[in-house]
């Protein structure tokens, strides 16, 4: 018996546990699109723009820590695509894009939108496959999603070219099973005995880690050796910052009072984290490629581990694994007791907010956040856009296993809006809310249409102070008083909002954002709350103007 190709896609689609998929439609998959009108349990997720429907897949893919689908046709929407193919990439998030192509017969005829889009993908994608014979699509689907979960996850690419859809082939289906590595007993002893050896021992925990099995894991291994635990960018929600061994979020530019102490580290533990230069602050913590610490790097996939920097001890294999098989052995008699008292004592310095007065030019976004965190459910899902605004979330905010981040580790602008829609439909019951920053708001926030279309309420937490923050930093820093292109004339976000259909408020003082807040947690419904911010307190860490004294005082 035959199947269509596009029915026999969809088909793989279930088989793979996928339940939804995001996309912006295109002529060029019409017949997948055709085929999921009669697929009752897979939700399709109808997108504003390539680049948010492919940040929803990603949102999606960390909150259930699984493969994602995203749908776009070629040419422009596979391009409008790429920043979310390259964050997933960066962040290690497994994602399956189908794209679009043109006929065969019109293949490398420069045709109509038609790309070379293994060319294109060559650096970015884990696997990018042209599928010309709908005999092999379900054999290449298979593969597709076994090597975006294998190793170092990532996105993988099946271009469709749109004949080949329409063709028949016989239904065969053969699902890869991920078989872990395991740790070796000789590598076991290697780190209990290192464990045992150390004074100053500190556990990177990394994205890998990100599920609920990941997380019990890497407790139950905390606790079994007493061993200090400190987050890797934008996975503060891996442990609870308020235990006794919680060391700190590992985020780009560390507080001054962190950094100084962790200087006294002796023994890394890096599991389920690739070591990159924003966790590793620019390479130098662990330093690269010898680092001054003993370095143990547990990951995936052998070519990884190493890579960068000496270690003393590598493991290819999965970190969850690692840590349960770690607590098999017997803890060694040691105390770090008043190692992990003196972290935990700085990280907890770290959280103390005194409101400040508002500023002339606006609030200074630590008031924001801190009542936030005050005010938000232990059970909350907040989603982080990037720019500077951030630093005072992963500083103030209180984060556990059960009140999740969801953020990209590429820095990408635009993910916060487009992912705060993905967790919400993921999780209605649940408060999710998204802090995002002007300029992000302005790249995807047109995706406020598809949480309205599709039932979604997430809380949008705009921090507006008129300007690319970040970029504003830096200038000041390598520039001072020579601002160039980073101010913005912004539109009234409270009326785009009302006109998208959410519930709007406009804070401008401090004290009217709780209230702000309190209704936007009682109405259950799509509200975004503007926050006029202060541009002078710049970050969590400097004011423009103490920027501008450092400068000066280098120079």
């Amino acid at each position: 018996m035959t199947i269509r190709a596009a029915d026999l896609l969809v088909k793989c689609l279930v088989a793979h546990g996928i339940d939804q998929v995001y996309c912006v439609p295109g002529e060029s998959y019409l017949s997948v699109l055709d085929s999921l009108r009669d697929e009752e349990s897979i939700k399709v997720i109808t997108c504003r723009h390539e680049g948010g429907a492919g940040f929803m897949a990603l949102g999606d893919a960390r909150l259930r820590a699984a493969p994602a689908v995203l749908l776009v046709s070629r040419g422009p929407g596979c391009m409008n695509a790429s920043i979310a193919i390259h964050s997933a990439q960066q962040d290690a998030t497994p994602l399956v894009v189908f794209i679009g192509q043109a006929e065969r017969e019109n293949l490398r005829r420069d045709a109509f939108q038609g790309m070379n889009y293994e060319r294109m993908f060559v650096d970015v994608a884990k696997w990018v496959v042209e599928l010309n014979d709908p005999n092999l699509l379900a054999d290449t689907i298979c593969t597709a999603f076994k090597l975006a979960q294998a190793g170092t996850p990532g996105p993988v690419i099946v271009s469709l070219p749109e004949d080949m859809l329409e063709e028949h082939s016989d239904e065969m289906f053969y699902p890869r099973q991920n078989a872990d590595s395991t740790l070796t007993a000789t590598d076991q002893d290697a780190i209990v005995q290192a464990i045992a050896q150390a004074r100053n021992p500190l556990v990177m925990a990394g994205g890998l880690l990100k599920n609920k099995e990941g997380k019990a894991a890497l407790m139950r291994f905390a606790e079994h050796f007493s061993l200090p635990v400190a987050t890797t960018v934008r996975h503060a929600d891996l442990f609870p910052n308020d235990h006794p061994l919680f060391a700190g979020h590992l985020t780009l530019g560390l507080p001054s009072e962190l950094a100084n102490i962790l200087h006294e580290v002796d023994l890394i533990i890096a599991v389920g984290t690739r070591l990159g230069d924003v966790t590793t602050q620019s390479f130098s913590f662990p330093a690269a490629p010898k680092a001054a610490q003993r370095l143990i790097h547990i990951w995936p996939e052998a070519q990884m581990t190493g890579r960068y920097r000496h270690t003393d001890i590598s493991v290819a294999a999965h970190p969850t694994s690692v840590l349960r098989s770690l607590c098999e052995s017997p803890a060694p008699d040691t105390s770090f007791k008043e190692w992990t008292a003196q972290l935990h004592e700085v990280v907890s310095g770290l959280r103390d907010w005194d409101p400040m007065p508002d500023a002339d030019d606006g609030i200074v976004f630590g008031n924001i956040v801190a009542l936030s965190d005050q005010m938000l459910p232990e059970d909350a899902i907040i989603c982080l856009d990037a720019g500077n605004f951030g630093g005072w979330v992963q500083r103030l905010f209180r984060f556990s296993p059960t009140r999740k981040l969801i953020g990209p580790s590429s820095g990408a602008m635009g993910y916060g809006i487009p992912s705060a829609v993905a967790c919400s439909l993921r999780e209605p019951n649940k408060k999710v809310v998204c802090f995002v920053g002007d300029g992000g708001f302005l790249m995807t926030g047109s995706e406020l249409a598809t949480a309205r279309q599709y039932g979604a309420t997430p809380i949008i937490i705009i921090s507006d102070n008129n300007a690319y923050g970040t970029i504003r930093m830096h200038q000041e820093r390598q520039f001072p008083r020579r601002k160039s292109a980073t101010t913005l004339h912004n539109p009234d976000f409270v009326a785009m909002a009302a006109a998208y259909g959410a519930e709007a408020f406009l804070v401008e003082q401090s004290d009217q954002f709780a209230p702000a807040l309190e209704r936007a947690l009682q109405s259950n419904e799509l509200c975004v709350i503007v926050v006029r911010t202060s541009l002078e307190h710049i970050s969590a860490n400097a004011t423009i103007q103490q920027l501008r004294q450092g400068a000066a005082g280098q120079a």
